[in-house]
């Protein structure tokens, strides 16, 4: 054999500098994380639940910026029925399909009879930090007697051939992401919608990556695991000094890019000592969906596969004057609208609800469980 690099196998001296130098770069990410989590925790099970995001979060990030193709993407799971960081809706699917402004693509599927279906076009490359570019809810759809929809995403218009019938929906040059909301109010009976997307012109050869291409992509992943481990630093912090209290979130509080008009949000935190509940008497929006629901310290659903943790308004019972009256605490009270803390004795609770621009009435107060019976209406289970 020679002494030819690619035929020896090794890799040239200074071969790929900057991705070396980026993946350095993620690593240090992950240590200084690592001892933000052991920091913040109050508790064992706080540091072992940080140091689980602090990988799943990993995982996430790795393929949101690894494994990409822009030319021809496809839509996958940001979540899956044991990751659930980021403050997602537990009662609902979240899709991420990764694009690039500078290529067409047409979107569609089947709609399914979900509460809710939304498409965000997110723009913005590299560490700039993201916007919204555009934005289309299931009650703009023009979804056929079959159930189909399709939408054109270009930033010029595409020929009426092209469109063949479906909407075209500007995208900007450095659109680079799409997201699709999906909630489901009961999932026994709501039939989930089916998605596709596909390029609009034929890919050329799969790109191979380069310095700086996989540079730029572990770059940003370490950023992006930085951003959803530390949700708690970054999103409305006072709350955590002021438990068992709501107050409305807007879209700059929880992240521009990260909510959408149509979907509103009150957010605040639980502190309970052992023996204690907190009673959440809300007047609920008259809208199609809303839902309840608790989060650890580090914004992640509380194990909602196993533990009742969130409530939607099909599963929610309401007094007789439209109150719907929830209790959070590690005790199963019996009641109908009971939400399970897995004894934390904090964490995050979040309301969220469509199509309302008004907050609906909440109050809180903190009891001790066992007078909870006494001052809930609603019926047991």
């Amino acid at each position: 054999m020679g002494s030819n690099d690619a035929a020896s196998g090794t890799a040239a001296e200074g071969a790929a500098p900057l991705s070396l130098e980026a993946w350095r770069f993620v690593r240090q990410m992950l240590d200084d994380l690592t001892a933000s989590v052991e920091a913040d925790a109050e508790t064992e099970l706080e540091l072992l639940e940080g140091l689980r995001v602090l990988g799943r979060a990993t995982a996430l990030c790795s393929e949101l910026s690894l494994d990409v193709d822009a030319e021809k993407p496809w839509f996958f799971s940001m979540n899956t029925p044991a990751r659930l960081i980021g403050g997602p809706n537990p009662d609902g699917e979240y899709f991420l399909g990764m694009i690039d402004g500078r290529h067409r693509y047409r979107v569609g599927g089947t709609r399914g009879t979900s509460t809710y279906l939304g498409f965000q076009v997110l723009a913005g490359t590299g560490l700039t930090p993201r916007r919204m570019a555009s934005h289309v809810s299931d009650r703009e759809l023009d979804v056929g007697p079959d159930g189909t929809f399709a939408l054109v995403l270009a930033a010029e218009e595409p020929s009426a051939a092209e469109l063949a019938g479906a909407p075209w929906v500007q995208i900007p040059d450095d659109a680079s992401a799409i997201v699709v909301r999906e909630y489901v109010a009961d999932r026994s009976v709501e039939v989930l919608a089916e998605l596709t997307i596909e390029p609009l012109d034929t890919p050329g050869a799969p790109p191979r990556p380069t310095d700086d291409s996989l540079a730029e992509q572990l770059t940003g992943m370490a950023w992006t695991i930085a951003k959803l481990t530390t949700l708690h630093k970054t999103i409305r912090p006072e709350l955590l000094t002021t438990p068992n209290e709501l107050s409305t979130a807007t879209g700059a509080d929880l992240g521009a890019a990260d909510t959408t008009p149509d979907n509103l949000y009150m957010l605040g935190t639980f502190r309970l000592d052992p023996g204690e509940s907190l009673l959440l008497e809300l007047d609920p929006p008259d809208t199609r969906y809303w839902s309840v629901t608790l989060e650890n310290i580090w914004h992640e659903c509380i194990e909602p596969r196993r533990r009742r943790s969130s409530l939607t308004n099909a599963a929610a019972v309401a007094d007789p004057d439209g109150t719907v009256r929830v209790v959070i605490s590690a005790d199963d009270p019996g009641l109908a609208n009971w939400l399970d803390t897995g004894g934390r004795h904090r964490g995050f609770v979040l309301v969220r609800w469509l199509d309302h621009p008004v907050a609906p009435a909440a109050r809180t107060r903190v009891v001790p469980s066992p007078e909870i019976a006494g001052l809930v209406g609603t019926g047991s289970r």
